[in-house]
């Protein structure tokens, strides 16, 4: 059985992560948050996707408590996800990335005004 599990907050939000319970407290140790997308699916029907991130992605620590009452159900993750979950884990808080402020980028000037004139044309549907 493992000792991931997957929490249900009242805003909708679903978290992985490893937890401690002290009475009204959870702590919630890595976590990750699933973000589903349904899709219609030619021939089968309604399929859903799930895609991973990291909960509250910027923040320093790598411990985080919830109040009990935050929370609307608690389950364990299926073993055969542990190691996925353990693959994020790693990726994005033991081997994390430090952004070091004033680096420079190997971004150019026109590069850039590419990115915002592309996302530009997305916004106003000018791209599909």
């Amino acid at each position: 059985m493992s000792d991931i599990s997957i929490i249900k907050l009242m805003n909708g939000s679903t978290i992985v992560g490893k937890l401690s319970i002290d009475g009204d407290i959870i702590e919630i140790e890595h976590p990750i948050e699933l973000i589903t997308t349904q899709f219609q699916q030619e021939g089968v029907g309604v399929g859903e996707q799930v895609h991973l991130r990291p909960w509250v992605s910027i923040a320093e620590e790598d411990i985080f408590v919830v109040e009990r009452y935050n929370i609307i159900t608690m389950a364990t993750l299926q073993e055969n996800f542990v190691a996925g979950y353990e693959q994020i884990v790693e990726q994005v808080y033991i081997n994390r990335v430090q952004f070091e402020p004033g680096v420079e980028n190997n971004i150019s000037e026109e590069e850039i005004e590419e990115m915002v004139d592309y996302a530009d044309a997305i916004l106003n549907k000018q791209i599909h």
